[in-house]
């Protein structure tokens, strides 16, 4: 039997109607799990980790690049949160970094040959292992859950834009 997390402490000690706060761990707990799964396997499998994905991820759909600041944005983070990566990255040969010519204080990144082989590989076992753990549901039902999920996000979105903040 595996030791009980701070998610299961959490909603044993909520009352039968907490409705939201269930919904809402239960989404954590859910991503959480398959993030754990993704981490080991690329650890594993690449000596890699998410975020180094992600970067490689961003980069890739981009085909001119991406300054610091972008990359940032574009991931959701800030910028010293990607800093050590893209220069792992790079020293790795999976990235470049070049001075921007409209302004050299712009450093703008961008996948090499290799990073886009390695994320190739890397982006087909994302895909193959977030199919192999949504199966445990119907097609149908996974239909379903993304337009709940979907319109949950839209809801929230306006919910924020509305008050400025929840």
């Amino acid at each position: 039997m595996s030791e009980s997390t701070v998610f299961d402490s959490v909603l044993a000690s909520l009352p039968a109607d907490a409705h939201y706060r269930r919904a809402w761990l239960e989404l954590v707990r859910c991503f959480t799990s398959v993030e754990r799964v993704l981490m080991r396997h690329f650890a594993q499998e690449f000596n890699s980790s998410l975020p180094r994905y992600d970067v490689l991820t961003a980069l890739a759909l981009n085909d001119g690049g991406l300054t610091m600041g972008e990359l940032a944005a574009k991931l959701m983070v800030t910028k010293g949160n990607i800093t050590g990566v893209v220069r792992r990255l790079q020293d790795d040969g999976l990235v470049r970094k070049a001075t921007a010519k409209a302004d050299r204080r712009i450093q703008v990144v961008s996948i090499s040959a290799k990073g886009q082989r390695l994320w190739g590989r890397m982006h087909d076992d994302y895909d193959r292992i977030i199919s192999d753990v949504m199966r445990a549901r119907t097609t149908n039902d996974v239909k379903k859950l993304t337009k709940e999920l979907e319109k949950m996000r839209i809801a929230i979105d306006q919910s924020a834009d509305d008050s400025g903040g929840v």
